[in-house]
């Protein structure tokens, strides 16, 4: 058996040690309440390199990271219009749309669309908003401040990029085989960490940057008329004739069916009854009139 380089057994055991001080736990999310906020200019959060390099991120001098997020109900005078309108309008502002509906009810049509825009317009996004609907029926905001939670990210990473520079060193020095696949498997661990992380910095730094508005749109309800439109006065009185002669026609049937079904099998039940009947009477008569004789002589 090929013996190991005490050389190899300390790099196993340094890189042994790079791994259990790199585990450290994911950071907890920072979250503010989702309650509605007083409109004021947006902050943009801070542009992450695309290679995800750290960065010195002070909390006291950096600009804050937040995600703004906004409810519109309006009530339009044309609800596709107005999904056009607004989808024009975030593509002028530098943003675009997410998502968009439409849907009947009432036989009148009613839209939804979720749109981004950057961040430092969007309180004109808002406004211009407003501006199409003839009233705004309901309007919320929230932020979320993800600042220390970008900071954390930034701190881990720089950590895990150290940590992959010493176990590249560490490759290089490596004497067998063996030392170098073990030393891999680190490595491998934490360049997968490394792209993590620079995920979810992306992920923040591209939330922060954009605002999201949801738009719902519903379009006027237009008052009733006195006299409905297409009212027809001839069409009604044609109707009324059809349900007479409906109800007589049914009655004729079932005059037919009483004189033709009925009587027949009225007269097949009752007969028999009125036969008996009579029989009895007439036998209780012969015996009153029998007493009456005896009674006489």
């Amino acid at each position: 058996m090929k013996r190991i380089g005490l050389s190899s057994v300390a790099l196993l055991l340094l890189a042994g040690l790079l791994l259990a001080c790199g585990a450290t736990p994911e950071p907890q999310a920072v979250y503010l309440p989702e309650a509605p906020v007083p409109m004021e200019k947006p902050v943009a959060g801070k542009e992450a390199a695309e290679s995800g390099g750290s960065a010195d991120l002070d909390l006291d001098t950096t600009e804050r990271m937040v995600i703004w997020n906004a409810s519109v109900y309006l009530t339009v005078e044309d609800a596709e219009e107005s999904l056009t309108a607004i989808q024009s309008l975030a593509r002028e502002l530098g943003g675009y749309p997410i998502s968009s509906e439409s849907w009947l009810e009432d036989e009148q049509v009613h839209a939804r669309l979720t749109i981004r825009v950057p961040a430092e317009r969007f309180d004109e996004a808002l406004s211009r908003i407003r501006d199409l609907g003839l009233r705004v029926d309901r309007e919320s905001a929230n932020s979320e401040d993800v600042t220390d939670q970008y900071v954390d990210l930034e701190s881990r990473l720089r950590h895990l990029e150290a940590k992959e520079a010493q176990l590249l060193e560490f490759m290089e020095n490596a004497e067998d085989t063996e030392a170098v696949l073990s030393v891999y498997k680190y490595l491998d661990e934490t360049q997968a960490e490394i792209e993590q992380v620079k995920g979810k910095m992306k992920y923040l730094s591209s939330l922060s940057a954009m605002g999201t508005i949801t738009v719902e749109m519903y379009p006027e309800e237009a008052e009733p008329p006195v006299i409905e439109e297409g009212w027809n006065p001839g069409r009604t009185l044609r109707d009324a004739a059809r349900a007479l002669l409906r109800v007589l026609k049914a009655l004729a049937n079932l005059a037919i069916w009483l004189t033709v079904f009925g009587l027949p099998l009225l007269l097949f039940v009752a007969l028999p009854i009125a036969l008996i009947v009579w029989a009895i009477r007439r036998r209780k008569a012969r015996s009153t009139s029998a007493e009456t004789d005896e009674q006489q002589e």
